[in-house]
């Protein structure tokens, strides 16, 4: 087991974000958070990753207390992909490079710089390799952002709406490859996501947030008309094509 969550609660201030929230993620397993906005979803993530300290409850990565371990030691463990990345005068080279300061020891290693080519080259990204980030669209700081949380190395991968700034190729390409590094390398991932359809196609279990507690928690089974009408107070259908259950707005949705 990858990461294991019991009875997390959080509070900004005195209102409450979070509540009585537990589930665990294995090995090579990608797990979607939905919800309407304002549920807790970023919220959630940001607790994993010791941003937010949770009122209570407990979070364990691998067999380790999140609470009780150095930054360091969850740079090395956790790859946090945040809704926007912070602009500065870096390369996107620089930027990914980054992702491998939990690791490097006195200077940048051989192996740092085969890893970062490697993922430049597999998320073709090389014409962007040598452009300063401060230049670039949102859709292209994702992509860094991603490339950097990989270079990492972690066991855990935290991706908050990593397909919000991406057009349709781009979202294909980048959750393609999100799901061969957790699939091939002992890996998780724990996303948010809004766009539903895309959500059933690349992940393998779903927790499902209303009124900020987990309403359902599953496999594509939890995607019902009647639980999406409950999260999110629209009428769907549910259709079964040979990709698999489609999510489509009844006409209900729009009268």
């Amino acid at each position: 087991m990858i990461l294991n969550i019991e009875g997390l609660e959080f509070h900004y201030k005195s209102r409450e974000v979070l509540n009585d929230i537990s589930f665990s993620v294995e090995k090579n397993e990608i797990l979607t958070i939905l919800g309407p906005n304002g549920v807790g979803k970023t919220t959630l993530l940001k607790c994993i990753n010791r941003i937010h300290h949770p009122k209570s409850g407990s979070i364990l990565v691998g067999d380790r207390d999140i609470m009780k371990m150095t930054l360091p030691d969850i740079a090395k463990k956790v790859g946090y992909v945040a809704q926007s990345c912070e602009k500065g005068r870096l390369t996107a080279y620089d930027a990914i490079l980054l992702g491998r300061k939990p690791h490097i020891t006195w200077s940048v290693s051989e192996k740092d710089i085969r890893m970062v080519d490697a993922v430049i080259n597999r998320l073709h990204m090389q014409e962007l390799s040598m452009r300063y980030i401060d230049e670039m669209s949102g859709g292209e700081l994702q992509k860094v952002s991603i490339a950097r949380a990989i270079v990492q190395e972690p066991s855990l991968m935290l991706l908050d709406e990593p397909t919000s700034s991406l057009d349709l190729k781009n979202q294909q390409e980048i959750l393609r490859i999100v799901s061969e590094v957790v699939k091939g390398h002992n890996v998780s991932a724990v996303m948010t996501m809004h766009d539903i359809n895309t959500a059933l196609r690349f992940s393998d279990r779903f927790l499902m947030l209303k009124d900020n507690r987990i309403f359902a928690a599953g496999g594509p089974e939890v995607i019902t008309p009647e639980n999406i009408k409950q999260v999110y107070d629209v009428d769907v259908d549910v259709e079964f094509l040979k990709s698999g259950p489609v999510v489509i707005p009844s006409q209900a949705a729009f009268v």
